[in-house]
């Protein structure tokens, strides 16, 4: 590019030369055109050098456009401290808002799966003496205490209780849990160690327990509580 641009001068200075035999006297001499142009090179050249240089941009924005995976990672983090850097403060006012926010609280503890939410509640049974070994009170009793599935039914009195009345006596854990479900209205007062709620569909929950042998614990003792709390909702 550089012989390119001599012959240039060189032959407009030959031109000139040859235009000012028989012409005027010129306003410029040779040094002068020289000076031009090589001006006018250099203008080539700094064109021709720009636009390599745009491509050359552009190729590398394409470049970085097509590139994905740790890079990316690399120079979004540095984006990032750049950030940081350019905004004196930020950090420090983002640990400090942090600090400030409460803490959000521990989740609670998730119920238990295997036990069914409270639907509709069962309320009073339907038969003209209530049944004393009611399956569908059977069924809330075992998913209120899971150890006494498939525990054998006590024996029970062949008297008939009102309709609307359910039993379940179970020998379980070397004595008898006895639940009884007594529908809306008055209700006597329940024997000494029962434990009893109101329910959903307004009647009596009682639920109660006795050992086999005397002097011995009760089953159950420590669970009659949450046995009712259990049947309560769902009765």
């Amino acid at each position: 590019m550089q012989e390119h641009g001599e012959a240039d001068e060189a032959r407009i200075a030959a031109l000139f030369r040859d235009a000012a035999s028989g012409a005027p006297p010129p306003a410029f001499d040779a040094a002068q055109v020289i000076a031009t142009s090589r001006r006018i090179t250099r203008r080539r050249r700094s064109a021709v050098a720009g636009a390599a240089l745009a491509v050359l941009a552009v190729a590398g924005v394409g470049v970085v456009a097509g590139i994905g995976g740790p890079r990316d990672a690399t120079v979004t983090a540095a984006s990032g401290q750049a950030a940081d850097q350019a905004a004196p403060g930020a950090g420090a006012a983002g640990d400090a808002a942090r600090a400030a926010a409460p803490e959000a609280p521990e989740a609670a503890a998730a119920p238990n799966a295997a036990v069914p939410p409270a639907g509709p509640p069962l309320g009073p049974g339907t038969r003209e003496c209530a049944d004393r070994q009611d399956p569908a009170l059977r069924s809330l009793v075992d998913q209120a205490l899971p150890e006494v599935v498939g525990a054998s039914e006590a024996a029970t009195t062949m008297e008939c209780r009102p309709g609307g009345e359910r039993g379940v006596a179970l020998e379980a854990g070397g004595g008898v849990l006895v639940v009884t479900y007594l529908p809306p209205g008055p209700v006597t007062e329940p024997p000494d160690g029962a434990r009893s709620a109101p329910t959903a569909s307004g009647g009596t929950v009682l639920v109660s327990s006795r050992a086999d042998r005397s002097g011995d614990a009760a089953p159950f003792a420590d669970r009659l509580d949450a046995v009712v709390a259990f049947l309560a909702p769902r009765l």
